[in-house]
């Protein structure tokens, strides 16, 4: 396969994109307090309220529900993919804020398995499965909407912006249930869940407020104009590079299986194994992850000096010397301890190599099809190797008592990253795919 012809249009920042960048950013931080509130409630309240079980068998269930929102997400990858490159990036990114908000208010009126039986975990699995949708066409316009608009040698900390809005939906889902969790356990299991959820209802409202009045990226208005956009990008993408969607499916797969043991299976486990308080690991998990804010954009700048491959080649060696540390840290029950777990965790282990994860895929396509292929790549391995790993983490813990295996799941997502980052050149200080040759 021929390489991309690149031009370097040398986007100046400007009033337009920094407000572009904020609005993407503040958007992000809205959708991603929505899909993360529910992993947050599948470890603490699902397993009982809806599938009549505290059980392992009941968590289980909640985490298998968590999952099909990641089977749901190259669902939303394909369509959502498909209409950012045939009608621009701004508009899908409205489209998608709409579901996730609607979905997620709906889980914060829904009936209970003791109200309605069998009925409550369907709803909740099609609920999950609106906000597996909307998830799919997010990560990728969010980021293209600043990687597009960044000058030369800046996409790195430009594409880890938006990106940090994950950790900070993170947060700020991770506070709000902190805070709720500290009522009486009656009171929380039989209203106060529900709180977080019924609260997207205003935010989301916001974050549509605030992306409205945002622009089209140049380059995507560049191509448009020319009439160089192609009818099918998807098929394009599979046909002219499929090495691309792969590579970006295999750089997605350490930070999916690491983040969601850390931000679902680790509560669990914590809460319900190692018998911690709830607030504790939530305010540990909403500790670390606000220290996302400043990380994700500090390794996305580093990657611009250092390159991708050496800032994820760092983070992923990290991760496989901490991830057993990890488990004993959490395992001393030492508030102090878990916390210290938590902070070197997410920001240090997993955000190294999710910081210039952004730029990393975005310099994998051209703009025909650069919104496609970013979306099936990572949804693909959001829905293969994301959505499952709680799962997977609590039938390894059911079935060997020991926290090791779940430490050898991790190294091998490692070494699945580390293929597909080096098998890739390095593309820091290219220019931005523009065109491919006819």
């Amino acid at each position: 396969m021929s390489s991309p012809v690149v031009t370097d249009t040398g986007p100046k920042q400007s009033a337009d994109s920094r407000r572009t960048m904020v609005a993407s950013t503040i958007g992000t931080v809205m959708e991603w307090y929505d899909f993360n509130l529910y992993g947050l409630a599948s470890a603490l309240v699902f397993g009982p309220l809806f599938f009549g079980s505290s059980s392992t068998g009941g968590t289980l269930a909640a985490f298998a529900t968590f999952a099909v929102g990641f089977a749901a997400r190259p669902i939303g990858g394909i369509l959502f993919g498909h209409l950012g490159d045939r009608v621009g990036r701004k508009y899908v990114l409205l489209a998608t804020m709409m579901v996730m908000g609607v979905a997620t208010t709906l889980v914060g009126l829904l009936p209970t398995h003791a109200e309605v039986g069998i009925w409550a975990p369907i709803l909740l699995i099609t609920l999950r499965i609106c906000q597996g949708i909307a998830a799919g066409g997010e990560f990728a316009g969010a980021t293209l909407l600043t990687v597009e608009n960044a000058p030369p040698g800046k996409r790195g900390l430009y594409g880890a912006i938006p990106a940090m809005g994950t950790g900070a939906g993170f947060v700020l889902a991770s506070a709000v249930f902190g805070l709720v969790s500290m009522m009486p356990d009656s009171a929380f299991m039989a209203w106060g869940w529900r709180i977080p959820f019924l609260l997207s209802a205003a935010l989301v409202l916001f974050g549509l407020w605030v992306r409205h009045g945002i622009d089209e990226t140049p380059v995507f208005s560049d191509l448009d104009g020319s009439g160089r956009t192609v009818r099918f990008p998807i098929l394009v993408t599979i046909k002219e590079q499929p090495g691309a969607v792969l590579r970006t499916l295999g750089i997605t797969v350490s930070g999916f299986v690491w983040g969601y043991l850390i931000q679902a299976f680790s509560l669990s486990y914590a809460t319900q194994t190692l018998s911690l308080p709830k607030s504790t690991m939530l305010w540990a998990i909403a500790l670390a992850s606000a220290l996302e804010i400043v990380a994700i954009p500090f390794w996305g700048w580093l990657s611009d000096r250092i390159g991708r491959r050496v800032m994820v080649s760092i983070g992923l060696g990290f991760t496989i010397v901490y991830v057993f540390p990890f488990f004993r840290l959490l395992e001393t029950k030492s508030t102090p301890l878990v916390f210290l777990a938590m902070v070197l965790a997410i920001p240090f282990a997993k955000d190294m190599v999710f910081g210039p994860q952004a730029a990393l895929v975005a310099e994998q396509f051209d703009t025909r099809v650069r919104y496609s292929g970013i979306s099936v790549g990572r949804e693909f391995g959001g829905a293969i190797f994301g959505g499952t790993a709680p799962f997977i983490g609590t039938a390894l813990l059911a079935g060997s008592h020991s926290t090791s295996p779940i430490a050898l799941y991790v190294v091998a997502a490692c070494l699945i990253t580390a293929i597909a980052v080096f098998t890739g050149r390095e593309t820091a200080r290219d220019s931005i795919p523009h065109t491919q040759p006819s």
